[in-house]
């Protein structure tokens, strides 16, 4: 009986062991399945975020001083919402000027165009009269010093001098003819002409000046997002030089030069997976929307992948990693 029980103990203790044992390897079995069809992620090329509407903004005046600047990077924008205020001082005051210009080349116009009145032509009649009296006293003067020169009991510089009434009394008595003739006969139509291309000149200073000082104010052409801001009130805005620079609210997209040894594996429609250098452990959904068919000088293809997610997250200018689970 002894040696019977002797016999059982160590069956006893062999039991559970194997049953432990058997239990382990079923367990491993388990994970090694689990991990082998898990999906891993293979990163194939790389590529820039960017985005279609991008737009920046400058000042189109001469530099003048920042008034007052609504935002700053991050600022949500909509399309006509004012960005930046410079100062118009002097471009006021430019269109004040240009503006008297047009109100008396306008009264000179309207001065060449109406008719004479009665009195004006009865004042220009007797100037004739009296520049005829006086031209044809000179004339008879110089006529008698020239007979008096050409027999030697007169001066050459008395002649000269009696030439030289001779030629002022002529040119007094040309100029108000001229002018009787206009009131008379209504202004030439040179002369209107001339007055409304004055008046022209005068209102293109004014449409100049108020152009100018509508460009003192700064809007955005689109709606988006500020990612710089380069000007602050008080600072000094050159023209030209970029102040605040929005990037619009399109969808954002990715392109990059595929190696040729994965053209097997992309397609238009096929889904991508993102990685940002920016941020490592995240990843996003996209989707490849565009094969350049012609290759690139050095053999690849350039893939634009079209962000499915993220667009709130990625930024114009982020480098991103291609890839796809298997």
């Amino acid at each position: 009986m002894k040696n019977h029980i002797k016999k059982i103990i160590p069956i006893l203790f062999i039991i559970p062991i194997l049953l432990n044992g058997c239990g382990y390897s079923k367990s491993n079995e388990k994970e090694i399945i689990g991990t082998a069809s898990a999906p891993r992620e293979v990163f194939i090329f790389a590529g820039k975020v960017q985005v279609d509407n991008c737009v920046n903004l400058a000042s189109k005046i001469s530099p003048s001083k920042a008034t007052k600047v609504n935002v700053q990077v991050g600022s949500k924008v909509n399309a006509g919402d004012p960005i930046v205020y410079l100062d118009i001082t002097d471009l006021k005051n430019q269109q004040n000027q240009a503006e008297a210009k047009v109100n008396t080349a306008k009264a000179a116009l309207d001065k060449v165009q109406s008719k004479a009145r009665p009195e004006d032509i009865s004042i220009a009649e007797a100037a004739v009269d009296n520049d005829n009296k006086i031209y044809e006293n000179a004339f008879n003067n110089y006529n008698r010093i020239k007979k008096l020169y050409d027999t030697g009991n007169e001066t050459k510089q008395n002649l000269e001098q009696m030439e030289a009434t001779l030629n002022t009394a002529k040119n007094k008595l040309a100029s108000d003819k001229s002018t009787l003739d206009k009131l008379n006969n209504g202004a030439a139509k040179e002369d209107i002409a001339s007055s409304e291309a004055l008046v022209n000149e005068a209102q293109a200073s004014v449409n100049s000046a108020v152009s100018q000082i509508n460009n003192g104010i700064i809007t955005s052409p689109i709606s988006g997002t500020v990612s710089e801001c380069n000007i602050h009130v008080g600072e000094i805005a050159e023209t030209g030089v970029t102040l605040v620079k929005i990037v619009g609210n399109n969808q954002l997209y990715i392109d990059g030069y595929a190696p040729e040894n994965v053209f097997e594996k992309i397609k238009v429609g096929k889904q991508v997976v993102i990685k940002s250098d920016d941020m490592p452990d995240k990843r996003f959904k996209g989707e490849i929307s565009i094969i350049n068919p012609i290759l690139s000088s050095s053999g690849k293809n350039l893939v634009r992948v079209t962000l499915k997610e993220g667009n709130d997250i990625l930024k114009p200018g982020m480098i991103t990693e291609i890839g796809f689970k298997e």
